[in-house]
């Protein structure tokens, strides 16, 4: 007799447990790679917190700034020394106990990287150092905060409208005092008369502005010889040298995220930026290779003495100008000056030049005002932009003996840094931000291990991609980017 047995639950379990083993081993297989990916994401996070950890500390301690510098202290530099860095930390986090024996030790992930490539950067100087300058501004405005330039850029407005930097007082009174010797030499009069009861003569008004007009503005602004630095340096190996020459390292520019700071409220920030961070005359900084840092920016010459010379003599003509405008609307200096043309034309037997020789007094009484102006902002006192009648410290008498009076000091007006601040704001940004650079290397190369120094080889963001493999072979491929900001 034949005996029938039901198996079909024990077919059924086996069908679903190969159903079920099939989806674990699935599972495990799935979570095995999600432990590598996530492993191989972390030894790139890791990687590359590392690399900008290394930011360059002269940098910050000088410029409150991070920029990680690619040469890392070496002659050369670029993104192949930054991608071996990486490596080497990556390294380290993939194999930690690499070096070390371990009885049974095995390692089920062993995970390696045979693919890492730096794709993007942002160099400091990038985008006519745009980069540079947008840390810079939001340093400012983090640190500082509020209304950092509006008095800046009121006195910016108050030159344009003015017209200060456009108008060449000197030439005006040159062009005038020509015109009324022409006419003298018309009637004659090539003697110009004696000298009148009152210490009054055309001899003192002409020598007087060729004392000041002649090109001697240094000794009348320091009449006690004034040290000026002597500080020199080769500009061949700096930024703007280079940048001129092309043979700088470029990234991508401005990365995504940061605003661009091009508008004038953002340059005007920088140029406080500058001010605080950079020397000038005033106060000039005794640690970097040029003390008069300011006045190089502006101006671009090789040597302190260089740049201070042109300051002095674009700040003379700025201050003349302005002086002869005040002077010109002032009625109680007009009737001064009229009543001394008076005097002389009458002993120069030329009553009718008394207007051009009025003008003529004006405009070197003018010049002898901003004298005593200089020699005030040298020493650190202030001068008012636009002069009223109270703010003047020389008389028509000091025009006539030759006396200047360096004046006292004032509870009003600009400083000599606030005119530089002036200046800064109306130079042009590309020349003034790469100039800047040049005194960050300058500064730089001063320190200890950064005589190689170059802000084109600092980077404030990098976009990697990265290529992982496991021991199965499984591949993992994907990119991150990091920046400062």
């Amino acid at each position: 007799m034949q005996t029938r047995f039901d198996a079909y639950l024990t077919v059924y379990l086996s069908l679903i447990f190969g159903i079920v083993l099939s989806l674990l081993f699935v599972l495990i297989e799935g979570a095995a790679i999600g432990a590598v990916r996530a492993q191989a994401e972390l030894v790139a996070d890791l990687g590359l917190d590392s690399v900008f950890a290394e930011y360059s500390r002269e940098i910050l301690d000088q410029y409150d700034l991070f920029f990680v510098d690619s040469s890392y202290g070496s002659v050369n530099g670029g993104t192949g020394m930054v991608e071996r860095r990486l490596a080497d930390y990556m390294s380290y986090n993939m194999t930690p106990d690499k070096g070390l024996v371990m009885p049974f030790e095995h390692n089920l992930l062993r995970l390696e990287n045979p693919y890492l490539e730096i794709s993007e950067v942002s160099c400091a100087s990038d985008d006519e150092c745009m980069v540079w300058k947008a840390q810079a501004v939001e340093f400012m405005k983090a640190v500082y905060g509020g209304d950092l330039v509006s008095t800046v850029q009121e006195h910016i407005d108050t030159v344009k409208s003015n017209g200060l930097t456009e108008k060449d007082a000197a030439g005006e009174i040159a062009a005038q005092k020509q015109a009324l010797e022409e006419a003298l030499g018309r009637k004659g009069i090539v003697e110009f008369g004696a000298e009148s009861s009152e210490g009054y003569s055309y001899q003192k008004v002409s020598g007087a502005f060729d004392r000041l007009a002649g090109g001697g503005i240094l000794a009348l602004v320091f009449p006690g010889g004034g040290h000026i630095s002597g500080a020199v340096m080769d500009a061949g190996p700096y930024f703007s040298a280079r940048k001129r020459s092309g043979v700088i390292n470029k990234g991508i520019g401005l990365h995504e995220g940061i605003d661009r700071p091009d508008n004038l409220v953002d340059e005007l920030i920088y140029g406080e930026y500058l001010m605080k961070k950079c020397g000038n005359f005033i106060q000039p900084k005794d640690t970097g290779l040029l003390k008069y840092q300011i006045e190089y920016i502006l101006y671009g010459f090789n040597s302190d003495a260089g740049n201070m010379r042109r300051s002095v003599e674009l700040l003379f003509a700025l201050r003349s100008a302005a002086n002869l405008s005040s002077i010109c609307t002032d009625s109680a200096r007009r009737s001064q000056a009229e009543m001394a043309a008076t005097i002389i034309c009458v002993l120069l037997l030329s009553p009718e030049l008394i207007d051009v020789m009025t003008a003529v007094i004006l405009g070197v009484w003018a010049l002898t005002e901003t004298v005593s102006d200089m020699r005030q902002l040298l020493a650190g006192k202030r001068v008012p932009l636009i002069k009223g009648s109270a703010d003047w410290n020389t008389g028509l008498i000091d025009l006539f003996t030759g006396s200047i009076p360096d004046g006292g000091e004032g509870a009003s007006g600009l400083t000599y840094q606030d005119y530089l601040r002036v200046f800064l704001g109306l130079m042009n940004k590309n020349t003034k931000a790469a100039r800047s650079l040049d005194i960050v290397e300058m500064d730089i190369r001063q320190t200890a291990n950064n005589e190689n120094f170059r802000i084109d080889r600092c980077m404030d963001y990098m976009m990697v991609h990265f290529g992982f493999q496991d021991a199965d072979g499984h591949d993992f491929v994907f990119w991150k980017k990091m920046c400062y900001q």
